[in-house]
């Protein structure tokens, strides 16, 4: 048993939980130590038991501790030798990276067999990172992280274009000419390989770049 593999998952969906479980304890290196559906329930089950991996959704809101980055972030603060594998249903580079550079091991898509479950979790073990094939092709197709890098510019128009101010607004509050934001915007979209506004607002939601409401 000093063998094992000592892993706890996080998933707010009871059925899909259920499923990763049933992975989980089918892996004979493995011992799951406990599931939790939210990030209150994740940290008071890390403070209780030692784990030498998380397996958690990306999204799982409702808990005091977040969900997405800024749990992420909570986690490598209170527990830095914690490794996590991260599950996600969006396939979108920039959140893959931002995974990364938070200290994510491996990222997994819900749309791949959950068997490469088994995989991740042996190589994050032993200090490797791991994506499941969608996310392997995904930053493979990629151009570098310089070319994709956005300018200040940019990320000051997404910034603010995300958070509810219109291409006028902004460019009356930023000085520049209308067409100069909606330019800004535009290439700050096609290196971040988004088409759409709605796509656009997701990927801003993912990230945590819009603005919270209070909590109650």
């Amino acid at each position: 048993m000093e063998n094992h593999i000592r892993v706890v998952l996080a998933d707010d969906h009871p059925i899909i939980r259920m499923g990763i479980e049933a992975t989980l304890d089918d892996i004979s290196t493995v011992k799951r130590i406990g599931s939790a559906a939210d990030s209150t329930q994740l940290v008071a089950l890390l403070d209780s038991q030692p784990c030498d991996i998380l397996v958690t959704d990306f999204a799982m809101p409702g808990g005091e501790q977040g969900d997405g980055l800024e749990l992420i972030a909570f986690l490598r603060n209170r527990y830095p030798h914690l490794r996590v594998v991260m599950l996600t249903s969006m396939d979108k580079a920039p959140l893959v990276r931002s995974l990364l550079n938070h200290g994510v091991h491996a990222v997994l898509s819900k749309a791949d067999d959950m068997s490469h479950l088994r995989a991740a979790l042996q190589a994050v073990h032993i200090g490797r990172r791991y994506f499941s094939p969608s996310i392997a092709r995904l930053m493979k197709s990629l151009p570098s992280a310089t070319a994709t890098r956005l300018s200040d510019r940019e990320s000051e128009v997404i910034a603010l274009y995300v958070n509810g101010e219109s291409i006028n607004a902004i460019a009356e509050k930023l000085q520049r000419s209308k067409q100069t934001i909606s330019t800004q915007k535009v290439s700050a979209m096609r290196k971040l390989g988004i088409e759409t506004d709605a796509d656009l607002f997701k990927y801003a939601i993912e990230l945590g770049l819009t603005q919270k409401s209070p909590k109650q």
